[in-house]
């Protein structure tokens, strides 16, 4: 690994990550070096907006910047719209813009130590701004964010974009398999309505918490005890019929569900797997 001031190289990833920390956006929002902002709501989450009738559901926005998407929601008579960012430098353009908006549901802090029970979490490329080595920590604590029957929704680039300074892009195959046994259920589809430069390079994301956590039949987790025991390389096709392979390296409990990890570091919710066939590992 070689540091090399505020961006950091692993050779084995071929990646450069930047810290991207408050003092990197601060500095972009200062200097103006704001290209992903689109002036004004993304189209796919506005016209999201505009067919949701419960104008009282918690909603959170990461990463929100100049908060668009909050202040249309606001203006729609939406009442619990809250925004988190890492810098509040974008905070102070809404606010001119809309001086009701609460200042109380603007959240200057890190999103990973963020808590709270949510209805609704909008994805504006918020995803796609961390470094790729968070992405996994990303859909681990999303689901402890969202109230049971909550939706993650939002949109991300099909697009691979960069790998030296965000936005970071991917596909959905990538996204499926980061995304997968973290939630009740999860989709990825072509936005129709995006905006001209974006046409054909957006996906739009749902992704459903569980309303409640039912335990698995205790054989079925003993079969996959003994498979874990015995090494045996597993086949398990999830409800959403994402496929993982590899060996079950454990079991264990997290948020008071049950949970397995594969060698390749995957985890997955058992109530989220749908069919497990094994084999033997030579």
């Amino acid at each position: 690994m070689i540091h090399t001031g505020r961006v950091t190289y692993d050779p084995q990833h071929d990646l450069c990550r930047m810290q991207l920390d408050h003092t990197f956006w601060n500095d972009r929002y200062l200097t103006g070096e704001t290209g992903w902002d689109l002036g004004g709501p993304s189209t796919p989450l506005k016209e999201y907006l505009d067919q949701l009738p419960d104008k009282d559901l918690r909603i959170l926005i990461p990463g929100g910047g100049k908060a668009w998407e909050a202040e249309y929601a606001h203006r729609l008579g939406f009442k619990n719209v809250l925004v988190i960012d890492l810098t509040d430098a974008p905070f102070k353009e809404l606010l001119d813009r809309c001086p009701v908006f609460p200042k109380e549901h603007l959240i200057v802090g890190d999103f990973f130590a963020h808590q709270g029970q949510y209805d609704r979490i909008l994805e504006q490329t918020f995803f796609c701004a961390l470094d790729p080595a968070l992405r996994s920590r990303y859909v681990r604590h999303m689901p402890t964010l969202l109230a049971p029957g909550g939706k993650l929704v939002g949109v991300l680039f099909d697009d691979p974009l960069n790998t030296d300074k965000p936005p970071f892009g991917g596909s959905r195959a990538e996204y499926e398999h980061v995304f997968a046994g973290h939630f009740a259920s999860v989709s990825f589809t072509p936005c129709h309505n995006s905006i001209a430069p974006r046409a054909g390079r957006e996906l739009w994301l749902c992704a459903i918490q569980s309303v409640v956590y039912e335990p698995i039949d205790c054989s079925l987790y003993d079969t996959y005890e003994a498979a874990a025991t015995k090494r045996e390389h597993v086949h398990l096709t999830m409800n959403d019929d994402v496929i993982h392979d590899g060996i079950i390296v454990d079991l264990y409990i997290r948020d008071k569900a049950e949970w397995l990890r594969l060698d390749n570091g995957t985890e997955l919710r058992l109530d989220g797997i749908r069919k497990m066939d094994s084999r033997r590992s030579e």
